[in-house]
């Protein structure tokens, strides 16, 4: 009986922490910016957030997900020059879709986690846009794929 006590409070407070943790993110980590924005900020802390950016100059986005998922999708965007994705998963994960004519480079780590660049280099043409992306994931997971225009 004092083990099932012990264990749930363990339990109890862990929980609590998560949540107390998830409320700091959401009010320290700031989102901005929209679908037409060429600056944006999604955090998704215990939830789950989606943006599908139309911009026509992206030079920086950020996502967060602590305890929750984003997904990214940049089909119809257009990276300026030097774009970048600043990517952070706690515990959580954020998927990134962009057009498969865009040349991704990731510079990733991971603890506990894993980052995975699933575009293919070799599929695209001289001059092709780039997006430099800086990914970290703990405990958690980020994907970058692309996919077809239609």
């Amino acid at each position: 009986m004092r083990f099932l006590r012990k264990f749930g409070f363990v339990l109890f407070s862990v929980t609590l922490g998560g949540v107390v943790a998830a409320f700091v993110v959401r009010r320290r980590v700031p989102s901005y910016g929209g679908e037409t924005d060429d600056t944006f900020s999604v955090v998704a802390a215990m939830a789950g957030s989606v943006l599908e950016s139309k911009t026509q100059g992206l030079k920086e986005g950020r996502a967060t997900a602590f305890m929750g998922g984003v997904l990214l999708d940049l089909m119809d965007a257009e990276p300026a020059p030097g774009a970048i994705l600043v990517l952070r998963a706690v515990m959580g994960g954020i998927d990134v879709v962009v057009p498969a004519r865009w040349r991704v480079e990731v510079m990733g780590r991971s603890v506990l986690g894993g980052v995975a660049n699933l575009t293919d280099p070799d599929g695209v043409v001289e001059g092709a846009p780039v997006l430099l992306v800086d990914a970290l994931a703990v405990l958690g997971g980020i994907e970058i794929h692309a996919a077809e225009v239609t």
